[in-house]
């Protein structure tokens, strides 16, 4: 049974103070997220709000970066017996969208400002996040992706970054990056090349296509393909099935990470790159900036925001 959730950010909730003593802090008023958690399965689900944009916004990277901070602390920690965060699931509010990538407009402004620091500022923002996504924030946390909706740029990276992939069909993917003469620079290239190998990351990067759910499922990139509408109903069986082998995929987490480390200075040593390769853009290229930077003032105009809909949180998910 699957009920509506209205969520009012007005003082504690039941919720929050149902939660075991230090996890109050998943369920604060926050701005640009919404995240709640499952103690039955020891889930948070965190999904991007996109009140004011489709983009990565600065305000919506320090919130993530602050929520990932605070989960990070729990490690080690001796008032719980076992881990007291098990599965993390990222998505979004804004039906259609999962994230658009960066925020152009932020860019172009800084190119014409000739602002390279606040550029790598923004830049090693979005990789603090890739590395934690990577890491399981350095805890036993197995990091899911859920894609209800489109993910472009530094949007697919994100979600790259995580150890399970969940999208729904239909949904498009792509780095549009090549078009104006740059590339991913926060990750995209360490991260497919370490799913895939470094020839098929460079040549899906440098041909700027656009794919589909479909095709990420047949080169390996999704884990997951269900139907339109099912991917959230996946990723709550997803974290059920895998309750009592949380500990496997935990390890094989860090398995992956030994075998194919990524490092902080790695993804900050490609955003450097990234940086002075945007500063040199021809202006016909900062045209074509601009130009899909107003389409991504268009898509959120024309999407709808809508509330998180699904089983409560401190509800066992029902199959």
């Amino acid at each position: 049974m699957r009920t509506s959730i209205e969520r009012k950010d007005v003082g504690p909730t039941e919720e929050s103070r149902a939660l075991p003593l230090g996890l109050a802090f998943l369920v604060k008023p926050r701005r640009e997220l919404d995240v709640r958690f499952d103690p039955v399965t020891r889930a948070v689900w965190c999904s991007m709000r996109h009140a004011n944009s489709v983009s990565w916004t600065l305000p919506l990277l320090r919130e993530l970066n602050g929520l990932y901070a605070d989960i990070r602390a729990l490690r080690g920690s001796e008032a719980f017996d076992e881990p007291p965060i098990k599965f993390f699931i990222g998505g979004s509010l804004r039906q259609g969208v999962f994230n658009m990538g960066g925020d152009l407009s932020f860019f172009l402004d800084r190119v014409r400002a000739r602002d390279a620091e606040g550029l790598r500022r923004y830049a090693y923002a979005c990789v603090d996040a890739i590395y934690n996504n990577y890491h399981g924030f350095e805890a036993p946390v197995v990091t899911i992706a859920l894609l209800e909706g489109d993910a472009l740029g530094g949007g697919l990276e994100a979600a790259l970054s995580c150890q399970v992939v969940i999208a729904e069909r239909g949904v498009n993917l792509g780095f549009p990056e090549a078009l104006f003469h740059t590339f991913p620079g926060m990750g995209a290239y360490s991260l497919i090349s370490r799913r895939l190998d470094a020839a098929r990351a460079e040549k899906l990067i440098l041909s700027g296509k656009m794919f589909k759910s479909e095709d990420f499922f047949e080169m390996g990139l999704v884990d997951y393909l269900v139907e339109k509408g099912e991917g959230p109903e996946r990723a709550r069986a997803f974290v059920t099935e895998n309750g009592k082998r949380h500990a496997l995929l935990a390890a094989m987490g860090k398995v992956r990470r030994r075998v194919a480390p990524l490092t902080l200075e790695e993804l900050r040593d490609v955003t450097d790159v990234w940086v002075e390769t945007v500063l040199n853009l021809a202006p016909i290229n900062l045209r074509k900036m601009e130009m899909l930077a107003l389409s991504q003032d268009r898509l959120f105009s024309q999407t709808a925001s809508q509330r998180f809909a699904g089983e409560a949180p401190a509800a066992s998910p029902q199959r």
